[in-house]
């Protein structure tokens, strides 16, 4: 997955490729290839995982199977991240951009991905206020129900699918 040095529907014209992510295919198996050196890749590791009673990086798991599923979906992956030099770290961080479709008015739609139920949106929101004219409504995929606000679409991850028909 390539960055986005200017949010502009053209991905490929702006792409930045002196920073990526990476992305596994398919999330089961990031999970097993995760938890294979102990060989504890059973049941029972999944059933605590899908619990909450083991301790791990929940986010990459829900942005990995996000990226899975904007894939599938025939999306070529891309992110956006803005360099501060007075903070001297990234204070803006999207987890991808897709274009929404439209045949007439093309326009970035951003996609956060949250896995906890507390989370805050400013990276987010400071993206679609600095890039406005070019940003469609974003979709926030989180573990709560749907809701849509002045920030755009609030997702569970199971509809995300119905998002990107």
């Amino acid at each position: 997955m390539s960055r986005q040095a200017r949010p502009n529907v053209g991905f490929a014209l702006n792409k930045d490729e002196s920073s990526v992510k990476c992305y596994m295919g398919d999330t089961g198996l990031l999970v097993s290839l995760a938890f294979s050196e102990n060989d504890i890749a059973d049941e029972d590791l999944y059933r605590q995982i899908m619990n909450g009673s083991l301790a791990l990086n929940e986010g990459m798991l829900h942005e990995n199977a996000v990226a899975q599923e904007l894939v599938a979906h025939g999306s070529k992956l891309y992110f956006y991240t803005h360099y501060s030099e007075e903070k001297h770290r990234n204070d803006i961080e999207v987890d991808f951009l897709i274009s929404d479709g439209s045949l007439q008015k093309y326009r970035v739609r951003p996609i956060e991905v949250k896995s906890s139920k507390n989370y805050t949106n400013v990276s987010y929101d400071a993206f679609k206020k600095r890039f406005k004219k070019k940003v469609e409504e974003g979709l926030i995929v989180h573990p709560k129900r749907f809701q849509r606000d002045q920030s755009g679409y609030r997702i569970p991850s199971y509809m995300l699918f119905c998002a990107l028909s």
